[in-house]
């Protein structure tokens, strides 16, 4: 019983570090972090005239699609 656990979470522990080290490359990172943080802010200042933060929206949506070619083009 005892040499059955034993083999039981050994089997386990390669399993996850197997699973780990697969798809430890598809960590995820904020992209475009400071323009989010500057539309957020634009929307809190100008509620009522969100038109106003159009052309940070419009930079931000620019940059996630770069992010996201980029990261396409390296397979990620």
């Amino acid at each position: 019983s005892a040499q059955f656990y034993k083999v039981t979470t050994e089997q386990y522990q390669s399993a996850a570090n197997t699973v780990e080290a697969r798809f430890k490359r598809y960590e995820s990172h904020a992209v475009c972090a400071d323009l989010q943080a500057q539309i957020l802010q634009c929307y809190q200042q100008n509620p009522q005239q969100t038109l106003s933060c159009s052309a940070l929206a419009s930079q931000y949506l620019q940059c996630v699609k770069s992010a996201k070619q980029s990261m396409l083009g390296r397979g990620g």
